[in-house]
């Protein structure tokens, strides 16, 4: 693989990683160039890489679409229903949701780290990613 083509993934891994941090500007930058790259063709090893890095992106906002709706629509209901029937349970639920959306969306967010450092270990290594 040349130089510039490792060059050009590891650009897009980089904007990639940098998603959560960025929210999400340097993701579509990623997706846009790796899109790109693999529009005007590239070698096996480099395709495997732009097209998890397109993959990933989309897995990971999908993702963070579903809990976000599935947060407001669970507070949304209980809110509703606390304010008919007034219950200390339903108060502390109601509470903990944020909290609980705050864990699933921070182990998501190590998960995609992982994910990305995983992927330029194995650009360095030469080795495709399995898909």
């Amino acid at each position: 693989m040349s130089t510039e083509s490792t060059k050009g993934v590891r650009l897009a891994y980089i904007a990639s990683f940098l998603t959560p941090l960025t929210l999400m500007i340097s993701g579509i930058f990623a997706v846009i160039y790796s899109a790109y790259k693999l529009n005007k063709g590239t070698d096996e090893l480099s395709y495997t890489h732009y097209y998890t890095i397109i993959r990933t992106f989309f897995y990971f906002f999908t993702f963070f679409v579903v809990l976000g709706v599935t947060a407001a629509t669970t507070t949304g209901m209980l809110a509703g229903a606390e304010y008919w029937v007034y219950s200390p349970l339903l108060h502390k639920v109601l509470q903990a949701i944020p909290v609980v959306g705050l864990i699933i969306a921070g182990l998501a967010i190590v998960k995609w780290f992982i994910q990305h450092i995983r992927g330029l270990k194995l650009l360095k290594a030469n080795q495709p990613i399995e898909l």
